[in-house]
């Protein structure tokens, strides 16, 4: 389901089949910063159910769609639908995913109650959002990118230069300032390049080519107009340096890729607020951090730069 001009709630009933006997569902509020069909929430929700399919929980997945939709009167409205969809559910557990949704909805209106609230995907700290409180935890999101580069130093031990190359959004707004920082420490000039179109998207692409030794893809859900067809052209016929990623709906773009999996975030999220529907108060919970890596290698884009995977890369999967 994609949302045009409007925000969208999914509802799912998680319970084995249920009778006029059996108890009533405990309810369960999703917020999810983006869309249905973007990767990040597909995962998130595919962690979710995962864990939930055989319990006897409601669960409402409302989508706030913020790449799309990010300006701030759409983001005000969405928020006000937002609101007014989880004062009708009455949860007895809020989850929410990413950065969007714990800043405009969490920290406004539900940190310190009437009902628990667990996040998840908040990039590298809470403590921004001045979270957790005695009624909010989760799990922050750390992006593998230092790992990635440290493996990508193995076989191109002479990068010095890093380009990033992202979508112009809140979350990668956080993350340059949370890791220019982190990038110097380890010895990189950065170029950081956020674009609003994929006509944009292309044109940097290429221009970095000449300025950078490595470059690093983070994500494109908020670039408008993006054509993946296109794009899987583009960089074959355009990469010439090697380029990273850390999400495996980035890996049709780039060489090779350490990546964290979003399933992750939904699984502790949905095993988290079945313990707070069981008695358990948030501020027994600790804040958890992503732990799950996974090594890809685009075979296409690896065999056009000239790049042999070595032991390193022994078992990573193929992107073809």
């Amino acid at each position: 389901m994609r949302a045009s001009g409007a925000v969208s709630v999914v509802v799912v009933l998680l319970a084995a089949k249920a009778s006029a006997q059996e108890p009533a569902k405990r309810r369960v509020f999703h917020l999810d910063s983006y869309s249905k069909g973007y990767g990040i929430s597909d995962d998130t929700a595919a962690g979710l159910r995962s864990v939930l399919r055989d319990k006897p929980v409601q669960i409402v997945t409302f989508y706030l769609d913020t790449k799309r939709r990010g300006s701030e009167a759409e983001i005000r409205e969405s928020v006000a639908r937002a609101r007014t969809a989880i004062e009708e559910f009455k949860p007895e557990v809020l989850v929410a995913s990413d950065d969007a949704a714990v800043k405009y909805v969490v920290v406004p209106y539900y940190k310190d109650g009437p009902f628990p609230v667990v996040f998840c995907g908040v990039n590298w700290s809470a403590e921004p959002y001045g979270l957790p409180t005695p009624n909010v935890t989760g799990m922050v999101e750390v992006v593998p990118v230092l790992e990635a580069i440290d493996l990508a130093r193995r076989y191109f031990p002479r990068i010095r230069r890093l380009g990033v190359l992202s979508e112009d959004s809140l979350s990668e707004r956080n993350n340059k300032l949370l890791l220019e920082p982190k990038y110097g420490a380890v010895g990189l000039e950065v170029t950081y390049v956020m674009v609003k179109d994929y006509a944009s998207w292309k044109r940097e692409f290429e221009r970095l080519q000449d300025l950078v030794d490595i470059l690093y893809l983070p994500t494109q859900g908020a670039v408008a107009d993006w054509n993946a067809a296109d794009a899987r052209a583009f960089v074959k016929a355009h990469t010439r340096k090697p380029a990273i990623a850390t999400d495996d709906f980035m890996m049709p773009y780039a060489v090779f890729g350490l990546t964290k999996t979003q399933v992750e975030q939904g699984e502790w999220a949905a095993r988290t607020a079945l313990d707070l529907l069981a008695g358990k108060k948030p501020s027994d919970v600790p804040v958890a951090r992503n732990r799950r890596r996974i090594a890809y290698v685009n075979a296409p884009l690896a065999a056009a730069i000239g790049f042999v995977p070595g032991p390193e890369l022994e078992g990573a999967r193929r992107v073809e």
